[in-house]
This record gives structure tokens, C-alpha cells and sequence, in this order.
């Protein structure tokens, strides 16, 4: 099951969804990150990234 538009994940997570995300409050600074992957720290200290576009990887 894809998840949604709008998943978030903290910084050093394991990625829950593969697809484009940005991080929160800032939608500019976007990032292709694949399942699985940890997610990397964000440009500007953010939390979280927020999942913007899911792709077909679950």
C-alpha cells in the first residue's frame, strides 16, 4: 500500500516510502529518497521531511 501524501519521518529514519519529499516548511527544498533509505538531515535543521509526491516503491 502506497502511503499518502503528507507522511511525515524524522531525520535518520528509515524511509517509509519512496517518492519526492521535502522538509517541513520548506516545500522548495525537494528530495528524491528511496524506501528503505535513512532519511538524510535536512538544509536547514528541520525535524521532519514531509512525503510531497509518493512513486511506486512500498
Amino acid at each position: 500500500m502506497t502511503l499518502p501524501s503528507g507522511t511525515k519521518a524524522n531525520t535518520g529514519e528509515k524511509c517509509p516510502q519512496g517518492g519526492i519529499w521535502h522538509p517541513v516548511g520548506n516545500p522548495k527544498e525537494q528530495r528524491a529518497i528511496g524506501i528503505g533509505n535513512k532519511m538524510p538531515p535536512t538544509p536547514k535543521g528541520e525535524t521532519h521531511w514531509v512525503l510531497l509526491k509518493p512513486t511506486g516503491d512500498k
